[in-house]
């Protein structure tokens, strides 16, 4: 059985305008969202997260992030991330991210965001990624259902953390979660790649508090790296 290795999330700073449940934290890229994948919501004006993750794979070394992100008026959200690695063949990079929610959720569709990143390898090629998220919330009974789809334009290699491929694809994401009671969500995520199998992970959330998630995971990125588990801690004030 192969051994399972620890991501630690710490993550400050986390506010959703139109939600009662804190339903995004930062991901591992650094835009709000699930572990993988952004979600079609923002920060709010003013806002801040900040969070930093760190992958350990054993014998290869580990990976960092580092994330700090902003809302702004209208819906937006910028960001940036700082990736760092002794892992050999990985590259660190400069990410920039932003993201527009251009349509907020009503009670008959989702909320719809468009999002840009800029993926920069140290000594190494950079990368442009598009895509575009749907988010909904749904009622189950009295629970909240938060299901999301999104697609992107990208040639970056599992997070630019394999490299930067010649050739740009279309690739597809989604997440679901459902919180069982007001303070524990259970949810799943999956995550397609180039020339490989989709990443995905089951992730469980609680909320501690209004200001406090305790967030954990187990991920599968490959046959080689399967079983990956994942904890995050997000405050927000």
């Amino acid at each position: 059985m192969k051994r399972n290795y620890w991501v630690g999330t710490l993550a400050a700073i986390i506010v959703l305008a139109s939600a009662t449940h804190s339903f995004a934290a930062l991901s591992f890229d650094g835009q709000s969202g699930v572990f993988l994948n952004p979600l079609a919501y923002t920060i709010k004006a003013s806002g801040i997260e900040t969070s930093a993750h760190t992958v350990d794979l054993d014998a290869l070394g580990s990976v960092q992030t580092y994330n700090l992100a902003f809302g702004l008026k209208g819906n937006v959200e910028l960001g940036f991330t700082k990736y760092a690695s002794n892992v050999t063949g990985v590259k660190d990079q400069n990410v920039f991210a932003g993201k527009w929610q251009f349509m907020p959720e009503s009670k008959t569709s989702p909320a719809l965001a468009l999002r840009a990143v800029q993926r920069t390898l140290v000594d190494g090629p950079s990368d442009t990624e598009f895509g575009i998220s749907a988010t909904k919330i749904v009622s189950v009974g009295k629970n909240p259902l938060v299901l999301d789809l999104g697609v992107r334009s990208t040639k970056s290699l599992g997070f630019g953390l394999f490299g930067v491929g010649s050739d740009r694809h279309t690739l597809f994401e989604g997440s679901a979660a459902f919180f069982v009671t007001k303070n524990f969500a259970v949810g799943t995520e999956f995550k397609q790649q180039i020339d490989a199998r989709a990443w995905h992970d089951i992730a469980f959330r609680y909320v501690a508090s209004p200001n406090l998630n305790l967030d954990f995971g187990i991920a599968n990125f490959n046959n080689a790296l399967d079983n990956q588990v994942a904890f995050a801690l997000t405050y927000s004030r």
